[in-house]
Formats: structure tokens, C-alpha cells, sequence
């Protein structure tokens, strides 16, 4: 890990060619910490975490389908709070195995 004082770098986050990662200090606006990429190679995910993540595909697969369809998209529209979309809020009922009314 580095840290570097250049004001060039400060705001900038992000990795680059996932060799390094670029950020900025949350204790100090001033310094900007270099460290390398992460290797997440050897972590293995738990079983939970496993099926938290089919459920996210499979809710992400079916609400980007069902919202092809004009009637169930005007439908979760109308329900949405300002700021918030349909094919998002379709998808948090989904995860939540909330079953969708039409």
C-alpha cells in the first residue's frame, strides 16, 4: 500500500487494468491511497452466499423479461415512489418472494 500527497490524484477511485486499486483516505482529504488489485481466487463463498446470488440472477432475469411487457410495466409504474423504478422495485418483491400482483 501507498500513499501519495498528489493533488492530481485526489478524487479519482477506481482500478486500473486490475493491477491497482486508487482511492481516496477516508481519515485525510489529503493523501490518496495505491494499493494492488484484490485476489479473491481463493475465497470460497458460503452456501448462503450462493443462494443469495442465484436469487439475485433469477429475480434480475425475470423482472428484465416480464417488463418487456407494456400492461405489467405500466402496472409496477404506477406503483413506484419518485426517484424509483419499476424493473427495481419488481425486483426487490421478487427477492423478497413477494409474488407479483397484476
Amino acid at each position: 500500500m501507498a500513499i501519495s500527497y498528489n493533488p492530481a490524484l485526489r478524487g479519482i477511485r477506481r482500478q486500473i487494468e486490475k493491477t491497482i486499486v486508487v482511492r481516496d483516505c477516508p481519515l485525510d482529504e489529503s493523501r490518496v491511497i495505491i494499493t494492488s488489485y484484490p485476489d479473491m481466487t481463493k475465497i470460497i463463498p458460503s452456501e448462503k452466499q450462493k443462494a443469495r446470488r442465484l436469487n439475485f440472477k433469477e429475480a434480475q432475469q425475470t423482472a428484465s423479461a416480464w417488463m418487456k411487457q407494456p400492461e405489467i410495466k405500466a402496472y409496477y409504474q404506477s406503483r413506484c415512489q419518485p426517484g424509483q423504478r419499476a424493473y427495481d422495485l419488481m425486483k426487490s418483491e421478487l427477492m423478497k418472494g413477494i409474488a407479483p400482483e397484476f
